[in-house]
């Protein structure tokens, strides 16, 4: 079943914003990897995604990721090469761990 993707079309604000939140996906869109050079800021709260996969290491520029109340159970290491992440927001999911190498995200604040 291919997921509807139609709010990625706009792409990320003026400012580097992208809300995705309150969808129904289960997949976190690869398709996100295609505004590597503008996205800083990624609401993906309230959906219904299981993991964040491989391709979060694309979004180099990403300052704020929140993906809370999911039912995410992995994070990809991948989620270390972004350095100037200040802000994550897992919280309501299903994570047991988070990877080490949130730690080269030396900005990070706020967990």
């Amino acid at each position: 079943i291919m997921e509807e993707y139609d709010d990625l079309s706009a792409g990320p604000t003026e400012d580097g914003a992208l809300d995705l939140s309150h969808n129904t996906w289960t997949v976190f869109p690869e398709e996100l990897t295609q505004f590597s050079k503008t996205l800083t800021y990624l609401n993906m709260k309230n959906c219904r995604l299981t993991q964040i996969p491989e391709c979060i290491s694309c979004l180099a520029l990403l300052q704020s990721l929140d993906v809370s109340l999911n039912q995410i159970d992995y994070i990809d290491k991948g989620i270390g090469q972004c350095i100037r992440l200040r802000s994550l927001n897992v919280s309501r999911n299903r994570l047991n761990s988070l990877p080490s190498q949130l730690s080269k995200c030396v900005m990070l604040e706020k967990i």
